[in-house]
């Protein structure tokens, strides 16, 4: 589910493809491979993706992808 609509928030934190593979141990490409069947939600920054740490976090606080 790619969130691409709504602009960003400007307060809010930003994780890189690595920084969220370093935060959760695994491959870039398993992450390039949720979004890409619609796991996890991106923001597109100009030409970079990015995810919401919230939106992370709250993945995290849930226990994982659903």
């Amino acid at each position: 589910m790619k969130d691409q609509s709504n602009p960003p928030d400007e307060d809010e934190k930003w994780l890189s493809y690595r920084d969220l593979s370093v935060r959760w141990k695994i491959p870039v490409q398993t992450l390039r491979a949720w979004v890409m069947r619609g796991k996890l939600k991106t923001v597109k920054l100009g030409r970079h993706v990015r995810f919401s740490l919230t939106y992370i976090t709250s993945l995290e606080e849930a226990g994982g992808l659903a």
